[in-house]
């Protein structure tokens, strides 16, 4: 706050920014090197990158998303609510309760000309222009330029081209960390200037922003997302004896935590199209392998132990069918505790609540992890358990603090369990880009389904009507995995297999005497499954060439296989 600015305690600015006079900044964050013209307000969760010029009156609203080198010129507004309202139907003045945000973003490059009008859910194209006074009701493509009210494309810009030989990696985590690095680097100066290392505000913050984020009242962060699962199921009652279903097709740290509570993990197969827990497997499980007690308790025909949890996975950044889980588990008196670990920010429409929910508010309690690579990723290890559950939070505060309810005063036996200061001031910078990353990736995921639609041979994601994924993972199948594999690797295409062997095959569980064909979905999926390139970063031309490079395998498979059926019936 000075004289003729008003710039609240969580601005965070980046070094080099310039200021002038009369501007009103809250919750916001702005790069380096930005510069900020007179009467400008910029509200809460409205993120500016580096080196961009934001013109005199012009209006940024919650929910923008500025990216690098961008223009704005004088009075440009910015709308996020595209039916806004003072009042509800009953006549009471509306709040931010009664309406959500509809993001904005503004790409690199972008420019966008004075008293133009950006309606919300856009997306302005890298290197894109919107001319003076226009009115963008829809997204501008990449490098074009547009005009009018409504604005439509005049013509395109010829863009850099990109080295067509370069290598395409599987995963960029080095472009994400050098465009954030002043952030970043404030972060840990923040720290090192506090010693906040462990515990403090930084972690507090974190975690009431990522559980508003997850649309839940509780988020605990932990230093892995194994122990934000083994917390949560220990939180909601799950212990030794107990036998918790899962699916097979998911990283062992889901059964490594179930195991860890003291619980046996037992399995049921997936949906062959979006590959997360089948919910007519879950009630034939239920129905055919598990019978009452007397105390009316559900028992494994197969253990003979008590049936207490359900973990379904959202694997690849898509949610599970919850409301025929949560159905089952509420006739069968289980517990639903969603592993979310590659979910942040994912989307379900539930009929049972009559809206969108997110991953992890809607089970007893959800496990996200942070590991580098996820859409919200930590720099180094990391963790968060969410609930709605004050008690819930409450346990699991304390199992990852060494059981205490306060400083060397022990409740329970815990687990040194906590997530460093440090780590959640980096993922603190982060998670107001996480939306926008999110949306890339559903973008990218468009892309590879139109490039990719037509070629046989290749099976693509499957998203239901009632589902926004957030795209973790980019998983296609093809009965000829490795040598797709191998000619994607020869064109300097980075690839994954996530995951080779299902989990009852692996030796871990050899104990488990599950038995070869036992779950047949998982089984043909884990042999034909391979994970292409996906991360926001991935440009067009990148895209390109690996969908030039899967169509070009393709047909020759194809050209192959017509080969030996001719040669064979000669």
């Amino acid at each position: 706050m000075s004289t003729f600015n008003c710039i609240a305690d969580d601005v965070r600015l980046g070094v080099g920014v310039k200021l002038a006079k009369f501007i009103n900044l809250y919750g916001c964050t702005v790069g380096d090197g930005t510069k900020i013209g007179t009467f400008v307000e910029i509200q809460k969760n409205a993120t500016v990158g580096k080196n961009c010029k934001i013109s005199s009156h012009s209006f940024l609203c919650e929910g923008v998303e500025i990216e690098d080198n961008v223009f704005i010129g004088h009075g440009v507004m910015f709308i996020n609510d595209r039916f806004p309202r003072a009042t509800n139907e009953d006549g009471s003045m509306q709040t931010e309760a009664d309406w959500k945000v509809e993001h904005t973003r503004i790409c690199k490059g972008a420019s966008v000309g004075s008293g133009a009008t950006i309606l919300s859910n856009v997306t302005v194209g890298e290197g894109a222009i919107v001319g003076a006074g226009s009115t963008v009701t829809k997204d501008v493509p990449a490098h074009a330029i547009v005009a009018g009210n409504p604005a439509h494309v005049t013509r395109m810009i010829k863009p850099v081209e990109e080295d067509a030989n370069a290598p395409v990696p599987f995963l960029d985590l080095v472009t994400p960390h050098v465009e954030m690095e002043q952030e970043l680097v404030a972060a840990f100066r923040h720290c090192l200037r506090t010693a906040s290392f462990v515990g403090g505000s930084p972690v507090t913050e974190f975690e009431k922003a990522f559980a508003e984020f997850c649309h839940t009242s509780e988020a605990v962060a932990v230093n892995s997302g194994t122990d934000a699962l083994r917390f949560a199921l220990m939180a909601v009652g799950v212990g030794p004896g107990d036998v918790v279903v899962t699916v097979p097709h998911t990283f062992i740290a889901t059964t490594e935590a179930i195991s860890q509570a003291g619980a046996l993990p037992e399995f049921v197969d997936v949906d062959e199209r979006t590959y997360n827990l089948s919910a007519p497997a879950l009630e034939r499980y239920l129905t055919t392998q598990c019978e009452r007690d007397a105390a009316g308790r559900v028992i494994s025909l197969r253990s003979g132990r008590p049936v207490k949890a359900v973990v379904p996975v959202h694997l690849y950044g898509q949610m599970s069918d919850m409301d025929a889980i949560c159905a089952l588990a509420e006739r069968y008196e289980l517990v639903v505790v969603e592993d979310a670990c590659q979910a942040h920010g994912a989307e379900y429409y539930s009929a049972k609540h009559g809206r969108w929910v997110r991953a992890g508010e809607t089970g007893a309690a959800a496990a996200f992890s942070f590991y580098p690579g996820k859409n919200l990723g930590a720099m180094g290890e990391g963790g968060a358990a969410t609930t709605n559950d004050a008690a819930v939070a409450k346990i699991m505060r304390q199992l990852r603090d060494h059981g205490q309810a306060k400083k060397y005063y022990h409740d329970i036996e815990g687990y040194n369990g906590r997530l460093d200061s440090m780590q959640c001031a980096f993922l603190h910078a982060k998670l107001p880009h996480l939306e926008g990353w999110n949306r890339q990736r559903r973008e990218r995921a468009a892309e590879y389904k139109r490039l990719l639609a037509e070629e046989s041979g290749a099976v693509l994601p499957f998203e239901p009507e009632g589902s926004r994924g957030v795209y973790h993972l980019y998983v296609v199948r093809t009965a000829e995995r490795d040598a797709l594999i191998e000619h994607l690797k020869h064109a300097g295409i980075g690839t994954g297999i996530h995951y080779p062997i299902p989990l009852h095959r692996q030796k871990a569980y050899a104990g488990m005497g599950y038995a070869e064909g036992a779950f047949p979905v998982t089984e043909r999926v884990a042999a034909e499954i391979v994970s292409l390139p996906m991360f926001p970063q991935l440009t067009a031309a990148q895209q390109a060439r690996v969908a030039a490079e899967v169509r070009t395998f393709l047909a020759k498979t194809r050209e192959d296989l017509a080969v030996a059926e001719t040669a064979g019936r000669v």
